[in-house]
C-alpha cells in the first residue's frame, strides 16, 4: 500500500477512531497547516488536538471508509465517508468528506477537508433537520 494511503488511513484510524493525540505530529509536519471543518480558519497541526477532542466528544465509536483514493505527485484525495452515531440521541451519523493533502516525504504538510460539516451539525441535533432547506428557503437560523 502507498505511504500516502497508509497516511491518510493512520490519520483517520489513529487519530479520529481511537484518539491516539500522540500520533498527530508523526502525521502532520510541524508546520502543517489545514482546513476544513469550522470553514475558511486554518488549524495548525498543534490545534488539531482540541478539534479532535470536541468531535469526537459529541460522537459514538467511528467508521471510516475510504470509497475513492486519487494520487498525484505530492498529493492525494480521497473521499472519506464517516460513520458513527450522536453521543446525546443516538442518532446515526453519516458524514461524507473530500480530503486532499499535499506530502513531504511521509508527512503531511497541508490539508484541505471538505467536511459536510452542516449535515454533521444537524444529525447531531444541533441544528435543525434540513437546515439547508430551510436556510435556501430564505428563513435565517437564529
Amino acid at each position: 500500500m502507498p505511504h500516502k494511503i497508509k497516511t491518510l488511513k493512520a490519520w483517520f484510524e489513529e487519530v479520529w477512531v481511537n484518539g491516539n493525540l500522540d500520533a498527530i505530529p508523526e502525521l502532520l509536519a510541524p508546520n502543517a497547516r489545514t482546513r476544513g471543518i469550522m470553514g475558511d480558519i486554518p488549524f495548525a497541526a498543534d490545534e488539531m488536538a482540541e478539534l479532535v477532542t470536541m468531535v469526537r466528544a459529541m460522537l459514538g465509536p467511528i467508521e471510516v471508509s475510504y470509497p475513492v483514493t486519487v494520487q498525484q505527485d505530492d498529493w492525494l484525495s480521497a473521499l472519506v465517508e464517516v460513520k458513527s452515531y450522536a453521543i446525546d440521541t443516538g442518532d446515526p451519523v453519516h458524514v461524507s468528506n473530500q480530503f486532499i493533502a499535499r506530502f513531504d516525504a511521509h508527512r503531511m504538510v497541508e490539508i484541505y477537508s471538505g467536511v459536510d460539516s452542516l449535515t454533521l451539525f444537524e444529525q447531531l441535533g444541533l441544528l435543525p433537520t434540513n437546515a439547508m432547506a430551510v436556510m435556501l428557503g430564505g428563513t435565517a437560523l437564529r
